[in-house]
């Protein structure tokens, strides 16, 4: 290496050394500079402080002042918040200013305003006190006598003196802090200018001595390689991201066409609660044009109140959590608002946003629930008068059967007095006439019961217990007490089932009493029996009577229906139906399988657990 190199080189190397050393002084004074004008700065934001917490005792003071004034005037206690905020804020302000100040005459102001105040607050208490034990005129001629003006113009005059010798501070330190930082502006520039300077002559001397002209083609041409290999690269991502964005774009049409089909809402949040799109039928729902919505915060906009009015602070807003979170979030009952003030009810569903990986808002899907809830309104109110009809009906059913059983009995009773008082020379046809006269009578008096029975059947409500319906049958078979040429056959093991005892108890006494008056004429047989139908007890009562040709069979079961004559077997043809009302009342059924000369088998499904009843 030449010694004409050797020489630049190393006048180089001083000269990036007296380079460094220029900007490490620089450096130095830039940093003093600097924190002078910090501390002028902290000085100004010290005084600023002072002049903020004055302003807050005397902002304290008035609103004592005005909120005993208030609770004096309305006789509200609600006005007398202020004044216990005050209680708080004006000493603590106080204590405050004590900390910030050292100057002795500050101090002294200070002291003095520590003073007025509690006695502006005791002032204000006393009023507040002589309103609320000895009413209105002691408080006002309190407030009249002029003594809370006095001191809150004390007061005033206080704050008024400490905030003239604050405000002379702070014009002085706002001098000193400008002064302070154009001087580090000043410093920063000049040094920073001569580095670059130097720098720039440094570089530039390196760059002319170092680089070749052969060096530069050989990187020249290496880099053109690689730009063209990148190129190629580049190429194929365009070509795979074209790609890409025509799927999206696809998706997408695909995807706002099936939003645009439907009638529900659909909207969509970032993470901060804002709309990034809504469909036609959403904003239509909420009374406004989709681009009236994109963009705004969601919640402040449709969601900002209660259904009682009250307001919905965002963050116990489950939606507004679901999007920021990724959480999901469902609701049956909610109202969002629409644009002119009217309350829409909806229900919503709320499920996150995930796009690479990331939580990117969330999607919420709402319809309108109005008709629904003016459905289930008109329900309820269907419900209590259909209640209150069932009642009326029972009062009614209650005094006709009454009513109608009274000139019965006094028909019955008249004919027996007629036959009595006849004696013998009642015929024998008459007094068979008589007799049946009788036996009208008590049939119409069974048919009122029937009536009556119906009338209640699948209705009445008690609560239900264990029941051994083994044990149930034969109380029902003892009740009605068939003749004693009448076999009754009771399985064995009759299974236990949770139900009202009166129902069921009638279902068994309404099928084994029918059974009873259809037997056959010889070996009379009734059988009682169960099997197991899945959610349902199967209940089987049959006989071996004369049986019911298949196109009676839906027959029988409507009220006051009988097969053969009310002479020859006696009944209301009731019972059948009150079985049905029952049986169906508790979601089960009640059928018949029988032919002519082969008896009747009646079945009933009775529930295993107790059923909610149907109205």
């Amino acid at each position: 290496m030449s010694d004409s190199f050797i020489l630049p080189l190393r006048t180089k190397i001083a000269a990036g050394l007296v380079t460094s050393v220029l900007v490490a002084i620089v450096a130095a004074i830039s940093f003093w500079t600097v924190s002078r004008a910090e501390r002028s700065s902290e000085e100004v934001d010290h005084t600023s402080q002072v002049l903020l917490e004055q302003q807050k005792v005397l902002a304290g003071l008035a609103d004592a002042e005005t909120s005993a004034r208030g609770f004096v005037l309305t006789g509200d206690s609600s006005f007398l918040t202020p004044l216990a905020a005050a209680h708080a804020g004006v000493p603590a302000s106080i204590a405050r200013l004590r900390a910030l100040t050292s100057d002795p005459a500050q101090q002294a102001r200070l002291d003095t305003l520590e003073s007025v105040a509690m006695l502006q607050l005791q002032l204000n208490d006393q009023i507040a006190r002589f309103r609320g034990t000895d009413g209105f005129r002691l408080a006002s001629d309190l407030i009249r006598s002029g003594q809370g003006k006095l001191v809150m113009d004390h007061a005033r005059a206080v704050t008024a003196a400490m905030e003239m010798e604050e405000s002379r501070l702070l014009r002085i330190r706002t001098v000193r802090q400008e002064k302070n930082q154009r001087l580090a502006y000043l410093v920063i520039g000049i040094g920073g200018a001569l580095a670059f300077i130097l720098s720039l002559l440094i570089m530039w001397s390196i760059r002319a001595d170092v680089i070749e002209r052969e060096l530069q083609r050989s990187v020249i041409e290496k880099q053109t390689r690689q730009l063209k290999r990148q190129a190629e690269k580049l190429e194929s991502a365009l070509r795979d991201a074209r790609v890409a964005q025509q799927e999206q774009g696809r998706l997408a049409r695909q995807m706002t066409a099936l939003l645009e089909s439907t009638e529900a809402g659909f909207h969509g949040m970032d993470p901060n609660g804002n709309c990034t799109f809504i469909n036609r039928a959403g904003a239509a729902m909420l009374g406004y044009a989709v681009d009236e919505l994109i963009g705004k915060d969601l919640h402040m906009t449709v969601h900002h109140h209660h259904p009682d009015g009250t307001p919905y602070p965002a963050e116990d807003c489950p939606i507004r959590q679901a999007s920021r979170t990724g959480s999901s979030a469902a609701s049956e009952h909610e109202v969002f608002w629409r644009k002119d003030g009217s309350p829409l009810s909806v229900e919503y569903s709320s499920s996150p946003i995930i796009a690479d990986g990331e939580h990117r808002g969330a999607v919420v899907a709402f319809a309108d629930i109005t008709a629904r809830k003016k459905a289930e309104a008109e329900r309820n109110q269907l419900m209590k008068a259909l209640a209150r009809s069932n009642q009326e009906l029972d009062q009614f059913a209650y005094v006709a059967s009454h009513d109608l059983k009274a000139p019965l009995r006094g028909i019955a009773n008249l004919s027996q007095w007629i036959e009595e008082d006849l004696g013998e020379r009642l015929g024998g046809e008459n007094k068979s006439q008589m007799e049946m006269l009788r036996g009208r009578v008590h049939r119409m008096e069974a048919l009122i019961d029937g009536i009556l029975q119906y009338s209640r059947a699948g209705r009445a409500k008690a609560r239900p217990e264990d029941i051994d319906t083994g044990a149930l049958v034969k109380d029902v078979v003892e009740l009605i007490a068939p003749p004693k040429e009448t076999k009754v056959q009771i399985a064995t093991d009759m299974p236990t089932v949770s139900a009202e005892r009166i129902p069921l108890q009638q279902v068994f006494m309404n099928l084994i009493g029918n059974a009873m008056k259809h037997t056959g004429n010889v070996n009379p047989l009734i059988e009682i029996g169960w099997s197991d139908a899945g959610l349902f007890y199967e209940f089987l009562v049959r006989d071996n009577g004369q049986g019911i040709a298949p196109q009676y069979h839906e027959r029988i079961f409507g009220i006051f229906q009988t097969l053969e004559a009310r002479d020859k077997v006696e009944g209301t043809g009731i019972g059948l139906s009150v079985v049905q009302k029952i049986v169906e009342a508790r979601g089960g059924r009640v059928w018949v399988e029988s032919e002519v000369g082969k008896g009747a088998r009646f079945k009933f499904l009775w529930p295993k657990a107790k059923s909610r009843e149907r109205v």
